[in-house]
């Protein structure tokens, strides 16, 4: 019996040898690493690999908080006979012409909070950096943030939520393929409320190529949607021929045949920059006249006009005053061009004219058509402008700076569109030049406490009422409702908070 469990035990050990000798031949199963995110230093500080690919990846947002005031300001209205706030007066005949817009129906204060999300995503590769930019927009508006005070109606006091995609491209080899920041403009956006020079807010789509040389100089040329330039969206339109025929009137948006032509050349060193830029664009306009729409199903002759715009941008550097300082200038002019050297929309419902001066600066269309016979033969004329900008920029302390900032533009229509009486759709010379100053406290890197404090003028002579050509027949200047000539001038008190992570 004693052998016998010898022998039994002898087998158990032989067996467990084996089995443990054919178990270390077996493949082992082992816990994949954990792959933790690492930073990813090669393009700036923010970046970080995305784990398991080749691509580094830079989250990061903006909050914005902006409250301001404006006093209310009287302004020349159009709006036809009957229409919202317009008294019971009636409408001289064949005018459109309303009073002035009452001061009790328009708001002096404005509010905004936007929440932005940045993303930027680059891989290297054969061919240089691909780069990936996504840029959105959430705002909430109340007040003069949210509509013109000189609206139809007065600006609603319940607030209304806007999103946008401020950016959204592709940046690979030199090119630049999406929505973008526009290659004419060079001016920062230094102030709180708008200046008269250009502005993409939310850039604008394009298909565009940089070629970069030595010593900082660079090149680019670029395809611009001109279906987002909306001056350049529809025409101006007058209500009558200069023989007092019957007038033409415009479809609501004219169709994008071509896209804007674009090219700068740039300069950036040690000392500062400099840039030269162009554009070239197509204005379409279709008529719509009672005579042509029996005939052409609502849209008569499509007429085209080449709009050219050129500007000139120049930045200095100035450490020998404190560290950051700096001095920057912009001037520009357009013929049928009016976005590339002034805000989007001088008009009354602008924020730049509407909301701060309430005048009336009708500068949102880059053409006036009109019809030159009794049978419509078309007629077309372009809008000019000249815009002049310049900014000091200066640090008090290192966590302390103001802006300085002013800008003019002139804005003259062709000559059969300024001899027509403007409630037929004529325009006018205008001028309007502001400043500006703003202080910025920065108690830590990228959060931003200010207040701005601005001025601006316009004046505007409009032609009409017994002396234009033609002239609305009952419309006098013994007609209190008539009105020839604005110079009104306004003041802005704002303040934002700013946070960038």
């Amino acid at each position: 019996m004693k052998e016998f469990n010898i022998l039994l035990a002898s087998s158990a050990a032989g067996l467990l040898s084996v089995a443990a000798a054919q178990a270390a031949d077996l493949p082992s199963r082992k816990s994949a690493p954990v792959e933790y995110v690492r930073v990813c230093d090669a393009y700036g500080a923010g970046f970080y690999w995305i784990p398991g690919t080749d691509t580094c990846l830079k989250i990061g947002g903006r909050v914005r908080i902006d409250t301001w005031y404006t006093p209310a300001k009287n302004a020349v209205r159009l709006r036809s006979a009957g229409g919202p706030n317009y008294a019971g007066l009636a409408a001289p005949a064949g005018t459109s012409i309303a009073p002035f817009y009452s001061t009790n129906g328009i708001d002096q204060l404005g509010w905004y909070a936007r929440g932005i999300l940045m993303m930027d995503a680059r891989t290297q590769s054969a061919w240089g950096t691909v780069q990936t930019v996504a840029t959105l927009r959430l705002a909430i508006n109340t007040g003069l943030a949210q509509t013109s005070p000189f609206n139809s109606t007065p600006a609603p006091a319940a607030g209304t939520t806007s999103p946008a995609i401020e950016a959204a491209y592709i940046r690979f080899a030199g090119f630049t393929i999406g929505q973008a920041a526009s290659n004419f403009t060079f001016l920062p956006p230094y102030q709180y409320h708008s200046m008269f020079a250009p502005g993409f807010p939310n850039g604008i789509r394009q298909i565009a190529y940089t070629a970069t040389f030595g010593g900082g100089f660079s090149a680019t040329i670029a395809l611009e949607n001109r279906g987002e330039l909306s001056a350049s969206a529809t025409a101006n339109s007058l209500g009558f021929t200069p023989a007092g025929l019957a007038g033409a009137t415009a479809t609501a948006v004219g169709p994008q045949r071509l896209p804007g032509l674009v090219g700068n050349l740039r300069v950036d060193q040690g000392w500062g920059s400099a840039m030269l830029s162009g554009a070239v664009i197509q204005n379409t306009a279709n008529f719509a006249t009672p005579a042509i729409n029996a005939v052409t199903n609502g849209l008569g002759p499509l007429v085209t006009k080449t709009g050219w715009a050129i500007g000139a941008g120049l930045r200095i550097n100035l450490p020998m005053l404190a560290r950051g300082d700096h001095i920057q200038g912009w001037i520009g002019y357009s013929d049928g061009a009016l976005n590339y050297v002034g805000y989007n929309n001088l008009n009354e419902n602008s924020a730049v004219t509407a909301n701060y001066l309430g005048g009336y600066l009708r500068g949102d269309r880059s053409i006036t058509i009109f019809c030159v016979t009794a049978a419509c033969a078309p007629g077309v004329e372009s809008t000019k402008a000249l815009v002049v900008a310049g900014m000091f920029t200066h640090y008090w302390t290192p966590s302390l700076r103001s802006n300085f900032i002013g800008s003019y533009i002139r804005i003259t229509p062709g000559q059969i569109t300024q001899a027509t009486d403007w409630t037929n759709g004529g325009l006018s010379k205008a001028t309007a030049w502001d400043v500006k100053t703003n202080l910025v406290w920065s108690p830590v890197r990228n959060f931003d406490i200010g207040v701005e404090l601005s001025y601006a003028r316009l004046t505007q002579n409009l032609t009409g009422f017994g002396g234009g050509l033609p002239t609305a027949p009952a419309c006098t200047l013994a007609n209190p409702q008539c009105a020839t000539s604005i110079n009104t001038n306004n003041w802005t008190g704002r303040m934002r908070i700013q946070r960038t992570f």
